[in-house]
């Protein structure tokens, strides 16, 4: 130990019983404190009122691979990719293979008999499953709009 002078504002006491004498006199102390009332929030009434649900913010609509009269077959670098949604801007797909984010990447897109090369970015690329193999979930954007007419889908 070092012979350090002790500090003022430390008061160390020991009482002369055991601990459980000093628990059951800080229980003693805790049983005889009235609780405190329970604070209410404040309501803010400049508040606007929002709605139950999350607020859409994204700027095209997705279609889930059910909703498309073709089957739609991806694929990025040569892996297979499993279509989660797709809209004009971008897609959400699943791979084995982990993307990197910030990367420009052709994305390749087969669909009733129509071939088409499309360039897009990685803007995420998570984890989504371990077990029995790895899964990503891979979020692109497109750089042009992508017109899939539904006549041809």
């Amino acid at each position: 130990m070092s012979d350090l002078p002790p500090d003022p504002d430390v008061i160390v006491s020991l009482p002369e019983g055991s601990l459980d004498d000093l628990f059951a006199g800080l229980e003693a102390t805790w049983k005889n404190t009235p609780p405190e009332a329970p604070i209410e929030p404040k309501k803010d009434e400049e508040r606007p009122a929002t709605s139950a649900g999350p607020t859409e913010r994204r700027g095209a609509t997705r279609k889930e691979p059910h909703e498309f009269k073709a089957e739609l077959r991806l694929a990025v670098a040569g892996f297979p990719m499993r279509l989660v949604n797709l809209s004009s801007t971008g897609l959400l797909a699943e791979t084995s293979q982990r993307l990197c984010p910030g990367r420009t990447v052709d994305v390749f897109l087969r669909y009733g008999g129509i071939r088409r090369v499309l360039r897009a970015t990685v803007i995420r690329s998570t984890m989504h499953a371990v077990a029995p193999n790895p899964v990503f979930r891979a979020a692109l954007q497109f750089e042009d709009v992508l017109k899939l007419q539904d006549a041809e889908l």
